[in-house]
């Protein structure tokens, strides 16, 4: 029970520091904060995410090309150009 625990603990963590600190603060500016703070951030947000981090800056960047060009072919996030989610995930 504690290892599910701390599976489920650690995938919520995960969501959390993508959704609050890569795609809210990096990608969309909604709040500030200190060097400090975003710091601590980014560490928590690279232990908890794991394989899948993407520092902020590059995921902010694909980020706002995906707003810019959604659903044409530039757009790096559209499903409509891809055959499988494998390969929609191998090009980004």
């Amino acid at each position: 029970m504690i290892i599910l625990t701390f599976f489920i603990a650690h995938w919520f963590l995960s969501l959390f520091f993508q959704t609050f600190f890569q795609h809210r603060y990096a990608s969309h500016r909604m709040f500030t904060m200190n060097k400090g703070w975003e710091r601590i951030f980014y560490l928590l947000a690279y232990l908890f995410e794991g394989a899948s981090f993407l520092n902020p800056r590059a995921y902010a960047m694909m980020h706002r090309e995906h707003h810019a060009y959604s659903d044409t072919e530039k757009d790096p996030h559209s499903p409509h150009f891809f055959v499988d989610v494998f390969r929609l995930m191998n090009s980004t």
